[in-house]
């Protein structure tokens, strides 16, 4: 078995952020897919929460490209706090499947009741269905991901495993 080595704060934040970025667009490719969309157009429904639903559409790649980008923005944001608050509170780090399932869930609850109602997107309606969904993708592509990496990779010995 290959033993990962502790590493830099810098390395464990950016691991953590491509991982998590990664499966957390995957998934929102395989929901796009799944339904019909495009995969321009859904790249452009995330650029359209900064700039607008008639501009995004107008832009082409370009705004595509840019829905990518605020995607992992956001990303690393969720993954820098965690880093931050792990360290202030070190129960997060000695139980990251406890704090990365919760922290999933507060990540959606952001995005989902927060972000995304105050952004250019506006207010969206909310099904049982969609939110199960989203909620679980959140706790297992994002929550979990970046507390076992940070956990595991962090050199703070804050994060550091007992083994």
């Amino acid at each position: 078995m290959a033993i990962i080595k502790k590493s830099s704060a810098l390395h464990a934040i950016g691991f953590a952020w491509l991982i998590a970025g990664c499966l957390d667009i995957t998934s929102a490719i395989v929901i796009w897919t799944l339904r019909g969309v495009p995969l321009v157009r859904g790249f452009q429904g995330i650029a359209s929460g900064l700039i607008g639903r008639e501009s995004a559409l107008q832009g082409g790649m370009m705004t595509a490209a840019l829905g990518l980008a605020l995607h992992f923005f956001i990303m690393l944001c969720a993954v820098i706090i965690f880093y931050l608050a792990s360290s202030i509170f070190p129960l997060l780090a000695r139980r990251p499947i406890l704090s990365g399932a919760v922290y999933g869930v507060l990540v959606y609850l952001v995005m989902y009741w927060m972000v995304v109602p105050l952004s250019r997107i506006g207010p969206r309606p909310h099904s049982v269905s969609n939110d199960a969904i989203a909620i679980l993708i959140h706790i297992f592509l994002i929550g979990l991901p970046i507390a076992l990496i940070l956990r595991r990779l962090s050199p703070n010995p804050i994060h550091q495993t007992h083994e």
